[in-house]
């Protein structure tokens, strides 16, 4: 008998605010507060020299408002030993901030990932986190060749791995010394040298219990140094195989939906087939997907027993087994998990009782719905106005208030565009100027961030879009990378993810043990701090001290203690700009400044602590040319020229080559500051009264006066920095090589559905596909849009 039951009325949380799992919930959303950092990079592939360019965005914080989160910390963190490279912060404002890193010209090449966070902390942790994977190339060529290779058909290959390393001058001459060697598989790490003739022989033994199943060498010859990576095969294993029926649990007579998950050992998805077996005898044909995720019908029998056998040779022949059905129970069935405005849910059972469906997210109750199950099996059709937009869990509970079955469900997705995004045509030539054209699609306005990029420098593994972290990454994490595309748009991956996946942050058994003891909390913020001593005490009086990095010097009154805050728009300068503190006083030398950067200590601290899922994939860096840009993506670089030593007034700033204390320098074409030759060699220092090229315009350069006339009575200090503007350029200079990836950047700008919104600018001397992606927020939401068109040569005449 079928009976559809049809809730044609809304309900809202307000008809059940002392309801006991209500207030559990609210409970536990303060106890763990979801905190939405989001940053935009233009691109996840960089190489050295490279600006990195960003807006972060803080999409909700139900601890601190918006206003309060003052700072955005950003630093660069390589996944082999988890070394931070590069630390900055920068200004935030209403939840939005800007800015841009430069990489310094000695970053090695591979796998690294930005650390981002803001000032603000709950319980002594930062509470709004953010991490995003990139990875380094160089454009340099490398000082040797390198190349490792898996030796076959040796005596002791089942118990051991033979791999060559060899290595030889640019011109495949031999080294005239060994290189130094250190190498590291699983837990061994071992230090050598290569033989006369550039060769090192590797024996590993052969192990099938790795998580990490790569080789990684690093290379030195002198200052030159490679890293090399390569996959090594593992014995046959057995798969990670789970089980999950659809509601939580099998029972006898009651058909259901399971999903199937298949890992391999390094929890990378398996797409494969399987035997599904009852009694051990074939009952059904099971298939994976290349998210390693399937799923069968079952009606299970009593006292039968159930189990899957895999067909996959690279896996071993083992069987695994489904969990035990239960005598009594109910069981659930989504029509769809992936709904627009209306949910439709199939609960079977075979005990009639007392029931009641919730729909949550752990954190609210949106519908608590009492009903009778006096049928085995009813359709419950339920409109979705009342529910917010997301992931969500559908559960059926008992009358005592405990958990029977749940499934989850993502409401009011759609796959519309909300931003379209056009170009005037689809093919361009070198240097040629694009009119790329942006509206809202549907009624409202949004704050974006614009990148267009070389299409190449987008690596799939390391995709992020807003959306897909909004909606997926930051409520369930963890997630099998998706091979097209953005993981929200695709309603196919979604399905498979929501029948296999569960909460990652809550769960009922937490639910239960939550008390009103866990909403206490200490909340506090990061700061940068400054003080001075007077002769090692403390001062009894205010003091004047001086700040300088750029064209100005600030004063700014101390308190009667002695304190300052760095948070000051006297010490926020523009990103690259070297910063100094000085004491303004005739007994200057009696006065010492003194400095805590907060954040210095945390960026240790949640580089350690910090769970960051990065996933193992095989590794094929087998030659150290590999990480290496293509010769049409990079100008010839002059050879480095060796420079006698001379006397060096400056203050002992690490600028670019060439730069002054400042941290300014001219390039080869009279650009001030030029992005193209960030420490080039033929780089000079400005002279003051100068005029140069900056950002499209002639400028005159007013001296630079970190270093002149000062006493060595100063402070030199990493503070604050607010964002420094791209340079856009016309490329109207047809000797300046204009090899960038990114040839736009912007942030902050307004669309809305009234009108579009048109951009100009041009692209440089790079071919290939280019994407155009635009992500940022609304009021109530975020938004994703993207377009792609190719870049051809110049045909000659």
């Amino acid at each position: 008998m079928r009976v559809i039951f049809c809730l044609l009325f809304f309900f809202s949380t307000t008809a059940f605010a002392q309801d006991s799992i209500a207030l559990k919930m609210n409970w536990l959303a303060k106890a763990k507060p979801t905190t939405n950092l989001f940053v935009h990079f233009d691109k996840n592939v960089y190489t050295n020299n490279e600006i990195v360019y960003f807006t972060g965005y803080l999409l909700k914080d139900k601890i601190t408002p918006s206003s309060e989160h003052k700072i955005l910390s950003i630093c660069l963190v390589r996944d082999l030993d988890s070394t931070i490279i590069i630390q900055d912060k920068f200004l935030m404002d209403k939840g939005l901030a800007f800015g841009s890193i430069t990489l310094p010209d000695s970053i090695l090449t591979g796998d690294y990932h930005f650390l981002a966070y803001t000032d603000q902390l709950f319980n002594g942790l930062p509470n709004a986190v953010f991490h995003q994977s990139i990875t380094i190339k160089t454009n340099i060529d490398p000082a040797f060749k390198a190349s490792l290779k898996i030796l076959e058909d040796v005596s002791d290959s089942k118990n051991n791995h033979q791999v060559l390393l060899a290595a030889t001058t640019k011109d495949n001459r031999f080294l005239p010394k060994p290189l130094q060697i250190n190498y590291k598989y699983g837990n061994q790490s071992t230090k050598t040298k290569t033989d006369a003739s550039g060769q090192l022989l590797i024996t590993l033994p052969a192990k099938s219990d790795l998580a990490d199943p790569n080789l990684y060498v690093r290379l030195s010859n002198e200052k030159d140094t490679s890293f090399l990576s390569l996959a090594l095969p593992v014995k046959k294993q057995k798969a990670s195989v789970k089980f999950y029926p659809e509601g939580g649990n099998l029972v006898s007579g009651l058909q259901s939906k399971i999903g199937l998950e298949i890992k391999d050992q390094q929890q990378m998805p398996v797409a494969t087939k399987a035997f599904l077996l009852e009694n051990n005898q074939i009952i059904d044909t099971v298939e994976t997907s290349s998210y390693g995720i399937g799923n069968f019908q079952l009606s299970p029998k009593e006292s039968a027993i159930y189990s899957v056998k895999l067909i996959h040779s690279g896996l071993a022949d083992s069987v695994y087994y489904l969990p035990k059905a239960l005598e009594k129970g109910i069981t659930l069935q989504l029509q769809k998990a992936v709904v627009k405005d209306t949910l439709s849910v199939v609960i079977k059972n075979n005990n009639s009782t007392k029931l009641n469906f919730l729909i949550h997210n752990y954190r609210e109750v949106f519908l608590n719905i009492p009903f009778d199950m006096d049928v085995n099996r009813r359709i419950i059709k339920i409109p979705l106005h009342e529910i917010p937009k997301g992931v969500m869990a559908f559960t059926v509970l008992d009358s005592l208030k405990r958990p029977l079955a749940e499934r989850m469900l993502f409401a009011h997705h759609s796959t519309t565009e909300n931003i379209v995004a056009n170009t005037e045509k689809q093919t361009y030539q070198q240097r040629e100027k694009v009119k790329l054209s942006l509206k809202l699609n549907f009624d409202t306005i949004s704050i974006v961030s614009i990148a267009c990029v070389q299409e190449n420098r987008l690596q799939t593994k390391n995709t992020n879009d807003i959306e897909s972290y909004t909606y997926l990454t930051n409520e369930l994490s963890n997630l099998p990378v998706v091979l097209k595309g953005t993981p929200y748009k695709d309603v196919n991956y979604l399905e498979q993810i929501l029948l296999v996946k569960g909460w990652r942050k809550y769960t009922w058994q937490e639910l239960q043990k939550t008390t009103a003891n866990n909403t206490i909390a200490k909340t506090d913020s990061l700061q940068m701090l400054g003080w001075i001593t007077k002769s090692k005490k403390e001062l009894t009086k205010p003091i004047m001290i001086g700040a300088f990095g750029d064209t100005k010097i600030r004063l700014i009154e101390t308190s009667e203690k002695g304190n300052f805050n760095f948070n000051t728009d006297e010490l926020i300068l523009e990103q690259g700009k070297k910063s100094s503190l000085f004491i303004n006083d005739k007994n200057k030398f009696q006065y010492k400044i003194n400095i805590e950067d907060q954040f210095l200590k945390t960026n240790e601290k949640l580089v350690k602590t910090a769970i960051f899922h990065s996933p193992v994939l095989p590794s094929t860096v087998t030659n150290n040319a590999d990480l290496v840009l293509k010769g049409n993506e990079k100008a010839i670089r002059l050879k480095e020229v060796v420079i006698s030593s001379k006397k060096d007034n400056s203050i002992g700033f690490l600028g670019p080559s060439g730069s002054n204390a400042c941290g300014d320098y001219v390039c080869l074409y009279s650009i001030l500051n030029c992005r193209n030759h960030v420490s080039d060699p033929g780089n000079t220092q400005p002279v003051a009264g100068r005029s140069y090229n900056t950002n499209g315009r002639k400028a005159i350069y007013q001296e630079c006066r970190q270093g002149l006339g000062l006493d060595e009575n100063f402070l030199k200090y990493n503070g604050i920095h607010y964002h420094k503007e791209f340079y856009h350029n016309d490329y109207k200079d047809p000797q300046e090589p204009a090899f960038f990836s990114t040839i736009y950047w912007n942030y902050a700008t307004i669309l809305s559905n009234k009108k579009e919104t048109e951009i100009e600018f041009y692209t440089s001397d790079i071919t290939g596909k280019f994407k155009v992606i635009v992500q940022g927020i609304t009021n109530n939401d975020v938004v994703y849009g993207e377009h792609y068109f190719e870049v051809k040569s110049k045909q000659n005449p």
